[in-house]
């Protein structure tokens, strides 16, 4: 068994090592200029509101593990508890990740316990503290990442309107930023269909949970580059036993056992995502809120809805 372990970690490393399994040219951490100019183009192919200024789609995504240990959590120096999402009852890691418009990952982060909001890990990132600076250009001008409402309005985010007393233009937006938004959420559900393990808790070292996944996560990108299809064939009956028996070691606040992870009709894997949407980590335990005076990359495209004089179908 160890032998085994041994062999899967030099896979694991030896992929993550290779340049031509990186997320992007050059290894680069985040797209280049030129390769954001093709990811806008591909996600203004698919928006029915001429979205052109959109380099990628983000959000976080719970990676469910088993209870880490005492030990583990000592040597890395977060807490036990942090690591327990109280959302989704589970234990594990915040993945926070960025994909084009083919669902390919361009963008990952996997360092922050599950417990920890979307926002506050965003910000924490070194992209996402790369651009709190307003000189920064890591991303084209007037060009933006779409996000949910775990994160907020800036000028390189934009995100649907909250809240309900909204207007039809806003509304419409909202609409419209969604169907670009969703391929997020996609991604991970391949992600997790794809390599089944995802769907019940890892039962390794805390330690080693990162690279498993970023591993994954390269794999993902090769198969879809060399024509494999987004729609994976359903796991052999023999390996969804498996998937399931394991899921149910696991045991919910209430003492239930838990139930492996399923994608819901859009395939987005529900019991994962939004795990980190919540503000209570964030200063005053606040959604922040952006200045009013700033015409944001998101007004435009609002205005753009506006204009084009579109309501939610």
């Amino acid at each position: 068994k160890q032998s085994v372990y041994k062999s899967v970690y030099g896979v694991v490393n030896a992929v993550n090592a290779t340049a031509a399994l990186a997320f992007n040219d050059n290894g680069a951490e985040f797209p280049s200029h030129e390769e954001q100019r093709e990811i806008a183009a591909g996600f203004r192919a698919m928006s029915a509101a001429d979205f052109d200024k959109i380099i990628l789609t983000l959000d976080g995504m719970l990676v469910w593990t088993t209870q880490p240990s005492a030990a583990e959590c000592e040597f890395i120096e977060i807490g036990e508890r942090l690591f327990h999402c109280y959302r989704k009852d589970k234990f594990g890691f915040l993945l926070m990740a960025g994909c084009d418009h083919e669902t390919r990952f361009r963008w990952a982060d996997i360092k922050h316990p599950a417990s920890t909001s979307d926002y506050l890990a965003w910000t924490n990132t070194d992209v996402g503290i790369e651009l709190e600076n307003d000189d920064s250009d890591l991303i084209l001008p007037d060009h933006v990442i779409a996000g949910d409402n775990a994160f907020v309005e800036n000028m390189t985010m934009a995100t649907p309107i909250p809240g309900t007393q909204i207007t039809e233009v806003e509304d419409a937006y909202n609409f419209y930023l969604s169907q670009v938004r969703i391929t997020i959420e996609r991604a991970f559900g391949i992600l997790v269909h794809r390599w089944g393990i995802l769907r019940r808790p890892l039962s390794m070292s805390i330690l080693k949970v990162p690279s498993i996944v970023i591993c994954l996560m390269r794999l993902h990108n090769f198969c879809i580059d060399n024509g494999d299809s987004r729609r994976t064939p359903t796991p052999r009956s023999r390996d969804e036993r498996h998937i399931r028996r394991r899921a149910a070691t696991q045991r919910t606040r209430d003492d239930e056992r838990q139930a492996a992870v399923s994608l819901d009709s859009n395939g987005i894997p529900t019991a994962l995502v939004g795990s980190g949407h919540h503000f209570r980590d964030a200063p005053r335990g606040r959604r922040p809120r952006r200045n009013n005076n700033d015409l944001t990359p998101m007004r435009k495209m609002i205005r753009k809805v506006a204009d084009a004089d579109l309501r939610r179908p």
